[in-house]
């Protein structure tokens, strides 16, 4: 009965962790989106403006087609982590004030649409943030926040170096958008920016797409569209942004099956113990509770004797296994979000649950010994 509280309480603690995981918001929509990667070839588009030409009429052609309500490019999914990080400097900071580990991903305005990602302050990219044109940024809430306390972050010029040069571009930040989660929903999000597509540009790319209804279904879509395009350029990767949600609580996943799996089986051994035993010290009690029947005891309370026994080992069993959860809490402590392992809710629930199955474990023994013969128990060879 303790072992069994210890892992049906680490059950039901990850069970609470996890329907608390599944519930926070990832910062974006994932239903109906679909994300396909594909690389354009420098032998066939040798420079930049052929590369930049290719996505805009392919993202064109891309939403005129039945079933695709927007399209847009980033360079890395969410909950995917990003590609790079960096320092930062903003203009006018004092010689000390250095801003550290931001992270850095490519994306457009499209990629915002597609997902829901909302823009808070300022504004999203536009046509007339060009390839050529000055050097433009959207940061998250959290960059905002963190590097920006207090004041607004819209305007102000920024440069990936630590000392920034003559030589040191500088991006003037735009707009402020809705964070979203880079590695699980169980990991905050951290600072980042986002540079725009044509101005940071890459011939490999994710492009999202927003679709009214089954993100599958799609797929044929985009690979026809595509190879209208180029019949040479194979999709590499396709990914329904709903599958990269489930995919970023994969560990979380893997360890509350098999605990899980542990606690229900510790939970029927637990029944099969409990029931073992009681029926056991029942049958050798079977002389002394037909001797009290004999005398006079009812069945009530020849039953309360043996529920008695049973139910006050069972206690025993749930005060031990208590004292073992919390001592054993701190192991599970970094598998859990937003819940201690001592949460009074779980444990008291683990303790209710197991404490109704060692009664009725030892209910049945205890009917059972109601049914003894006092002729038959004193009988002797």
């Amino acid at each position: 009965m303790a072992l069994a509280v210890l892992l049906v309480g680490g059950a039901g603690l990850l069970i609470r962790s996890y329907l608390l995981l599944r519930d926070v918001d990832p910062g974006f929509r994932s239903e109906s989106v679909v994300a396909v990667q594909f690389n354009v070839p420098s032998a066939r588009y040798p420079d930049r403006d052929e590369v930049l030409a290719f996505y805009d009429g392919f993202l064109e052609a891309l939403e005129g087609r039945p079933g695709i309500e927007r399209a847009g490019i980033v360079g890395q999914l969410p909950l995917n982590g990003t590609s790079w990080s960096s320092q930062f400097k903003a203009e006018g900071w004092a010689e000390d004030r250095v801003g550290f580990e931001i992270l850095h991903r490519r994306a457009d305005q499209g990629y915002f649409e597609a997902l829901g990602i909302p823009v808070v302050s300022g504004r999203g990219f536009g046509p007339q943030d060009e390839a050529d044109g000055p050097l433009v940024v959207v940061v998250n809430e959290t960059f905002a926040k963190e590097h920006f306390p207090g004041e607004s972050p819209l305007g102000q010029r920024i440069a990936y170096d630590r000392a920034p040069t003559a030589e040191s571009s500088w991006y003037e930040i735009v707009g402020v958008v809705g964070d979203q989660h880079q590695v699980s929903p169980g990991v905050p999000p951290r600072s980042e920016v986002f540079e725009h597509r044509d101005q940071d540009w890459s011939r490999t790319n994710w492009v999202v797409v927003r679709t009214d209804g089954d993100p599958l279904a799609a797929v044929p879509v985009i690979r026809e569209t595509l190879r209208d395009a180029d019949p040479l350029i194979p999709i590499a990767r396709v990914r329904p942004l709903r599958q990269v949600w489930r995919q970023s609580m994969a560990q979380e996943t893997f360890v509350l099956t098999v605990l899980g799996v542990f606690g229900a089986l510790a939970l029927l051994l637990a029944l099969v113990g409990v029931y073992t035993v009681s029926a056991q010290a029942a049958r050798r009690r079977r002389h002394e509770l037909g001797v009290r029947m004999a005398l006079g005891a009812d069945r009530g309370d020849v039953m309360g004797l043996v529920l008695r026994r049973g139910t006050s080992v069972v206690m025993l069993g749930l005060g031990c296994g208590l004292v073992l959860a919390l001592a054993a809490g701190r192991v599970l402590q970094g598998q859990l979000f937003a819940i201690e392992p001592t949460d009074p809710v779980t444990l008291l629930a683990v303790l209710a649950t197991l404490g109704a199955v060692g009664v009725l474990a030892s209910l049945l023994p205890a009917v059972q010994a109601t049914r003894i013969d006092p002729v038959a128990s004193l009988r002797t060879d």
